[in-house]
């Protein structure tokens, strides 16, 4: 792992930006695909396995879970609301699907089994859920949120509908975005 470590160190710095919670606006160029609007800009950032696991490592995670987290399609998702209405992001509403059809995201209940099968401590668990983008949250006017959705490890390329309700009562207009054959890099991949 140490090759990947240091090959993957401005990898790293990118990473721990796009997946904090707390991080403000990115600036373009979009490091992915995106969609931009007056009144939303979302950013698929498709991650290699090498940069999730040196991520994961460099917070102390072992080997295991490392291992686990690598046979997954980790993708970086930023949203940031331009609008100057109440934006709820919902995650579990968005439409996935390959060219078999539905594909469901990796959720808590997949990774608690998973870090239950390797011990996991509980602050690498917590520090893995900051991790993740949040499962509802309202984006206040100009606000940004951003984490990642974890896809199983089997997927190659997919299409993301997204529709996003808006207003404080989420009775506004609904937003629709859509991305088609969004790649998930494999191992080797160079992004």
């Amino acid at each position: 792992m140490r090759t990947v470590r240091r090959y993957l160190t401005p990898a790293i710095a990118l990473v721990s930006a796009c997946l904090l919670p707390a991080a403000g606006a990115i600036e373009p160029p979009w490091p992915g695909p995106f969609v931009e609007n007056e009144r939303i800009l979302m950013v698929l950032i498709p991650r290699t396995p090498e940069q999730m696991a040196a991520f994961y490592e460099a917070r102390g995670f072992p080997p295991a879970a490392i291992e686990r987290i690598s046979r997954t399609c980790f993708v970086t998702v930023h949203i940031e609301n331009r609008s100057q209405d109440v934006i709820w992001l919902q995650p579990r509403q968005w439409k996935l699907t390959d060219g078999r059809g539905e594909i469901r995201p990796l959720e808590s209940d997949y990774w608690k089994a998973q870090w239950d099968a390797v011990d996991l401590p509980q602050a690498s668990r917590s520090t893995f859920g900051w991790t993740q983008l949040p499962a509802v949250r309202d984006l206040q006017p100009d606000e940004p949120v951003g984490g990642n959705i974890v896809l199983p490890g089997t997927t190659r390329t997919f299409d993301l509908d997204a529709r996003f309700q808006t207003g404080a009562d989420r009775r506004g207009t609904l937003i629709d975005v859509r991305f088609r054959n969004i790649e998930c890099p494999r191992s080797g991949s160079v992004q």
